[in-house]
């Protein structure tokens, strides 16, 4: 996997940032909702993989159990950071490979987890939109370093 991120297409690049930031925020604040439904195709799958279930949501299923997560206080400020990423792109359709590492706040030094969103883009209405996003949640004490999770290798349980 590339760790030069810069070098994909320009608007899944810009795609891929606006997604990252769209479910980031501060505290205090909350994840920018109206960007979210606008990064995601209407017929968008999102598929979260926990130790304790498999989630498989719609767009705006996805964005109301967020809403709930907020407003429970499960989550006062989140910050996701994509650290490398893999793009195969094929007409209309493209795959991506995105290592992400999340945090507390933009300003942790630490993480709290890091994982692999399986990422997939459809261009549509005039632009890129995900079609498909999956991960599987890890936490602090399974973190892989990024150089391992960068080179595509497999690891966990499976």
């Amino acid at each position: 996997m590339r760790n030069n991120i810069a070098a994909d297409d320009p608007a899944i690049t810009e795609l891929l940032q606006r997604l990252y930031a769209v479910i980031s925020f501060e505290e205090g604040g909350d994840p920018d909702f109206e960007g979210l439904e606008q990064v995601f195709s209407r017929h968008a799958r999102i598929t979260r993989v926990t130790p304790e279930a498999t989630d498989y949501l719609e767009p705006q299923s996805f964005l109301q159990m967020t809403r709930n997560l907020v407003e429970l206080g499960a989550y006062t400020s989140f910050h996701e950071l994509e650290v490398a990423r893999r793009v195969q792109r094929f007409g209309r359709v493209a795959q991506v490979w995105s290592v992400y590492e999340t945090r507390c706040n933009r300003l942790a030094r630490t993480p709290l987890g890091r994982g692999v969103n399986s990422i997939q883009l459809i261009h549509e209405s005039g632009g890129w939109r995900v079609l498909g996003l999956s991960w599987d949640e890890t936490h602090t004490e399974q973190c892989l370093p990024i150089e391992q999770l960068a080179e595509g290798e497999s690891h966990g349980q499976g």
